[in-house]
């Protein structure tokens, strides 16, 4: 008998969502459902947009002292953190003073292309702040440094992602996307799923379509979300040692990578870096990857596994913003 493929779709952390599995015999859609639940948890606790989440009650205790954190905050906080410290500090989660500074202050879709941005005077860069945030894993309370504040939104996503995916994994093959980030727990019949990865030039075509048996990929881009202040063009890629949008000689990169966590934190970290020391990182984590130079030029990385057959249509594509 072949495997029932459940397909739900819904809309968190202002992204597209859809989660597929794979069963015999068909499951109900309860299992599918449970992952909804879960990203709205996710979100409701770690979305730096409301200002009931508890990251934004965290952000507003900046320098006041200890933090008690739900488990769920401690550890996508702990997980940002060491990635922080694995990345020298590229990737790093203390940004979000920047990220207002250029403008990014609600979510995206609310965001006009002409936006002035804030325009107090302009905040410094604060390389390895992150290094100065107080984890107590004993009483798993925060302590915030009054001039840092805290924006997990890519890690959180992948985070979710991740978890949903080996959630739905008990039940039978699954694969989770959350806007291009993407999480696969096993193959379908032995097979690939086949993931198609955007032309970030002409979203009309696909440049591949990559066959994965399990592991993750996500993307790191500055074309899509982007926005104007004081008449220059802005981005949601923050660059740590400057505290500005990134200028990178790369557009897009697409990371493979075991986890969703890890392929998110990757693409952002090898897309600030740049072609050269972005390639080193890359290398030297094991991740294979496709980077696009703002020119088009198209640069691979380790192994991509190629699908020559596109077997099930419309499955998903690995491209995000």
């Amino acid at each position: 008998m072949r495997p029932s493929l459940i397909t739900h779709r819904f809309r968190a952390m202002n992204t597209d969502v859809a989660a597929w599995i794979g069963s015999t015999p068909p499951l109900t859609e309860t299992p599918l459902r449970a992952v909804e639940s879960l990203f709205v948890a996710v979100e409701s606790t770690l979305s730096r947009f409301s200002p009931q989440s508890e990251l934004s009650r965290l952000n507003a205790a900046a320098g006041k002292g200890p933090f008690a954190a739900s488990p769920t905050l401690w550890t996508a906080l702990a997980l940002a953190l060491d990635h922080a410290e694995t990345s020298d500090g590229i990737f790093d989660p203390t940004l979000l003073k920047p990220l207002l500074q250029a403008g990014y202050n609600r979510s995206f879709e609310q965001l006009s292309a002409a936006e002035t941005g804030d325009q107090r005077a302009n905040v410094p860069a604060c390389p390895d702040g992150w290094r100065r945030i107080h984890l107590d894993a004993m009483t798993r309370s925060i302590i915030l440094p009054a001039d840092l504040g805290i924006d997990l939104g890519g890690i959180a996503k992948g985070w979710a992602v991740d978890q949903a995916a080996l959630a739905l994994g008990q039940w039978g093959p699954a694969l989770v996307d959350a806007g291009g980030d993407i999480r696969i727990t096993a193959p379908l019949e032995g097979e690939a799923w086949p993931i198609a990865i955007q032309d970030p030039f002409d979203p009309m075509r696909d440049l591949l379509i990559l066959g994965l048996k399990e592991g993750a990929v996500a993307t790191s881009s500055t074309g899509k979300r982007r926005w104007q202040r004081n008449g220059r063009p802005q981005h949601h890629l923050i660059d740590p040692r400057s505290g500005k949008p990134v200028e990178s000689d790369l557009h897009t990169v697409t990371v493979l990578a075991p986890t969703a966590v890890e392929a998110e934190v990757a693409a952002k970290v090898a897309l600030i870096l740049g072609r050269s020391a972005g390639t080193r990182y890359l290398q030297q984590q094991h991740f294979s990857a496709l980077l696009i130079t703002n020119n088009g030029k198209q640069v691979y990385i380790g192994q991509l596994p190629m699908d020559t057959q596109f077997s099930v249509e419309g499955m998903t594509h690995g491209y995000t913003g």
